[in-house]
């Protein structure tokens, strides 16, 4: 892959692992537009590719990602059209991936943040990071097929918990709640990740795909999930009320 023109996303293939990583730090790793299109062309690409066996995926500068960058979301209904289409792209995308896909995370996690990590194989994340689903508090709703997902890896009433209230919840909660794996020292989860994918490179590939695509079957249509969820998106964004506490949150910030 020619990567001169990427510079929201860094892709590197090391041992047979492509490592995907959000690079806007000075944004906490925000995702915009651009990030978006980045992320499903870079793991596209290396699902695809015969050099890699396994995808890692990571935020530069110690945090995973804030989630969307609001600017997006405000005041051009065709910008906003277009973060919808990126939000349907992605979540798309890592709903179909055949090979195993680790997140390591540090930092914190918020939204997509955490929502892609329900389309996670394997999850790593530092003790020190925080969690957060805040479409109730921005005036929207689930998306990434979180509404479907997430009570079925974390439990009904969890799952309504932190959906409605939005609060912040800890690496500690999320491994007991069964969201992650694992978790390791702050600064280590690509290293804890390793432990793993050192694991993972012993088995065959193509057992590991098969059996992905196995367990894929028998799981919630999450490309159907995640456009039902938008359409109540979009309405919920386009409304006055939403684009005024959106724009409040951002003069806050």
């Amino acid at each position: 892959m020619d990567q001169k023109n990427l510079t929201d996303v860094c892709l590197r293939y090391d041992n047979k692992v492509a490592r995907i990583s959000i690079n806007r730090p000075e944004k906490l790793n925000a995702i915009r537009i651009k990030t978006y299109k980045e992320l499903i062309t870079t793991l596209k690409a290396a699902d695809d590719s015969p050099e890699c066996h396994l995808i890692m995926l990571e935020g530069e500068g110690g945090i995973f990602t804030a989630g969307n960058d609001l600017s997006d979301l405000v005041g051009d209904p065709e910008k906003g059209q277009a973060v919808m289409d990126g939000v349907q792209g992605i979540f798309d995308t890592v709903a179909g991936l055949k090979k195993v896909l680790i997140a390591a995370v540090e930092g914190v996690a918020v939204g997509i943040g955490t929502t892609i990590l329900l389309h996670c194989d394997i999850v790593i994340a530092s003790s020190e990071t925080k969690f957060r689903l805040p479409f109730a508090n921005l005036g929207v709703c689930p998306e990434g097929a979180s509404s479907a997902l997430l009570p079925r890896a974390i439990g009904d009433k969890r799952a309504r918990e932190v959906l409605l209230t939005g609060r912040f919840f800890t690496a500690e909660e999320a491994l007991i709640w069964g969201l992650i794996n694992n978790t390791s020292e702050p600064g280590k989860a690509a290293e804890k990740a390793q432990e793993y994918i050192h694991q993972l490179l012993q088995q065959p590939l193509t057992s590991l795909v098969a059996t992905k695509e196995m367990i894929r079957q028998h799981g919630v249509n999450a490309s159907k999930v995640v456009a039902t969820e938008l359409e109540t998106f979009t309405k919920l964004i386009l409304s006055p009320e939403t684009q005024m506490r959106i724009q409040y949150i951002l003069n806050k910030s």
